[in-house]
């Protein structure tokens, strides 16, 4: 008979241990073939290794019409061999972990499991068939050979088509009668948004104020909004708006406000998305124009005292005294600077 040991006993091993365990951190579906086949039939994927990996593309924001641009990080190499880029009946591929380790000739009585969310779903001992169970009992693919030799030829976990609910944490378990190791990870799925959308605009409340809103739809699992301003000011969302259909496709707005006068135009404002426990990532900019400069000298006219003062949009005269004395003493000091040089020509 084999031991049973704990699911989480911290026992050492002896002999028998686990020398990597290759699960992608993110495997990322198909979005437009999520689009034609819905939830209830798995779509094709796109695997990720630490990180994510997508072609940059362009899109038009509402208002303003700015053009804008995603970016993603880049994914690191899947460790996975090139041989198993294989596909299932269906034509889609499997998602495959795999769980590489080192046990001794002496060593009897060897058995590996794969756990999800604590939960024993496949076991191989060398010499039977690998069985699936529980939730997996029928999603696995029990019969790809990772080796030719009979202690590592079915120590693969073989998903054959990747679903939501698989994301979650998987361990894989080794065991001996005399030693065992294991080694645990967490997975995500993500079905990619299908729209991300950047806007500004002038605050119905104040007019001083600067409205920034962050648009998601369509995205699994809810994602992290995070508005950005220069590059470097990070805005606490003033609101936050989330949905989430029968599918679990979710749709997540976020507003935040800033003070235009802390805003040096023309500065980036940007969005970034990210998915918690995955490395997805994708980001929006655009650049924010104030107009405002470009008319308030056009209304700048002097009084009869020598004094500036700013016009209204009616025509009215509103006078900042602290502008309008900068300004002057701007002006008187040009005027010296002119009297002087015009005095050392004439000597």
């Amino acid at each position: 008979l084999i031991p049973i040991f704990p699911l989480y006993s911290f026992a050492a091993y002896q002999s028998v241990h686990i020398t990597n365990l290759n699960v992608p951190k993110t495997y990322v579906l198909d979005r437009s073939t999520y689009d034609v086949v819905g939830s209830s039939t798995p779509p094709s994927v796109v695997q990720y290794g630490v990180g994510g990996d997508g072609e940059d593309d362009d899109v038009t924001t509402g208002l303003p019409m700015t053009s804008t641009t995603v970016q993603q990080l880049p994914a690191s190499v899947s460790t996975v061999p090139s041989e198993l880029n294989f596909t299932t009946d269906t034509g889609l591929k499997p998602l495959i972990m795999d769980c590489q380790y080192e046990i001794k000739a002496r060593e009897c009585g060897f058995v590996l499991k794969w756990y999800f969310n604590k939960k024993l779903i496949y076991q191989w001992i060398p010499s039977r068939t690998p069985v699936g169970m529980n939730q997996f009992k029928n999603e696995l693919q029990t019969n790809y050979s990772m080796s030719d030799s009979i202690n590592y030829k079915y120590r693969a976990l073989v998903i054959r088509n990747p679903k939501l609910n698989h994301s979650g944490e998987y361990m894989c378990s080794v065991q001996t009668y005399d030693s065992f190791d294991r080694r645990m990870a967490r997975f995500q799925i993500v079905v990619p948004e299908k729209t991300l959308l950047l806007h500004y605009e002038n605050d119905g409340e104040s007019d001083n104020m600067l409205l920034i809103k962050c648009s998601v739809f369509m995205v699994y699992p809810e994602p992290n909004l995070l508005l950005i301003v220069s590059g470097n000011l990070f805005l606490v969302s003033s609101r936050t708006l989330v949905t989430a259909d029968a599918n679990h496709m979710y749709n997540k707005t976020v507003y935040g406000k800033i003070d235009k006068h802390l805003l040096i135009s023309p500065t980036s404002i940007g969005c970034v998305l990210t998915v918690p426990d995955s490395g997805y990532i994708r980001k929006r900019e655009t650049i924010y124009y104030d107009p405002t400069p470009l008319t308030k000298w056009s209304r700048l006219r002097m009084d009869e005292r020598g004094h500036f003062q700013l016009l209204s949009d009616d025509g009215a005269g509103q006078l900042n005294p602290l502008a309008g004395w900068l300004i002057s003493l701007i002006v008187f000091l040009q005027r010296a600077v002119l009297w002087r040089h015009d005095a050392d020509s004439m000597k």
